[in-house]
């Protein structure tokens, strides 16, 4: 059985937004230029993001575009404000993220894949993510494209996977195999 930390996340996201940035990389390349991806394409895409970066003052990089689900999933608002700067917009939580995921692509000019798992008192969330630059007009300031997604699992349900694995495992220790115990 496995525990709960090895669950699957929906990773055809990302990985559908890096094939997307890797096939107008081929063409225009790299970073390829903003104008290649629609604003609309990235609001239908419900994970998906678009951020302003600035490389002088990353403190003032800016949403430009999200999707409905990722805009949900963070408590954002329907439609992102220009006014109000990326990582105050975040839960705290994922401001490490983001800030991290957008310094790494730009840096490497190449997408930048994330995963991993934040606790809290009533469970935990598993995160994937992805970050990739886009080129502006301006030398200063590039667009970074990204796909963020999360589940969350309860405390009680990584518990009782925990309790199912470690008696699975001693199951198999006996040579038993397919028992289910129940406290």
């Amino acid at each position: 059985m496995r525990s709960a930390f090895e669950l699957p996340l929906e990773e055809r996201d990302t990985e559908i937004a890096i094939a997307a940035w890797k096939k107008k990389a081929e063409q225009f390349g790299k970073p390829p230029p903003i104008a290649e991806f629609r604003l609309t394409d990235i609001e239908n895409d419900c994970f998906r993001f678009l951020i302003l970066a600035d490389l002088l003052m990353s403190e003032a990089s800016v949403f430009l575009a999200y999707g409905s689900s990722f805009a949900k999933q963070l408590g954002l608002p329907e439609r992102p404000s220009i006014f109000i700067p990326m990582l105050k917009s975040l839960p705290d939580r994922y401001r490490f993220l983001f800030a991290e995921g957008c310094s790494e692509a730009i840096a490497q000019t190449a997408p930048r894949r994330f995963s991993g798992e934040i606790a809290s008192a009533g469970g935990s969330e598993l995160y994937r993510a992805c970050f990739m630059p886009l080129k502006m007009g301006v030398e200063t300031i590039l667009a970074i494209y990204g796909s963020f997604n999360f589940r969350f699992t309860a405390a009680a349900t990584i518990g009782e996977k925990r309790r199912a694995s470690r008696k699975g495992e001693k199951a198999a220790v006996f040579g038993i195999a397919g028992i289910s115990h129940q406290d």
